[in-house]
């Protein structure tokens, strides 16, 4: 379930997430809510809220 801050987006508090992995090629980071867990794609577009299924598919390497 998603925290309320995660319910109205990507946005600050930006220390509420946690980086855990990277795409250098894309440029783009994998990133986690501390408060429920969600993952977000954060790219040069908009951030992306992601099921754990794609975001293995995208950071194949990421421990999650």
């Amino acid at each position: 379930m998603l925290c309320t801050d995660c319910q109205s987006g990507y946005h600050a508090p930006y220390d509420r997430f946690e980086r855990l992995a990277a795409n250098p090629e894309a440029p783009s980071y994998l990133m986690r809510c501390r408060q429920c867990g969600a993952l977000w794609n954060e790219s040069s577009g908009m951030p992306e809220l992601l099921t754990r299924t794609h975001a293995r598919w995208l950071y194949p390497e990421a421990r999650i």
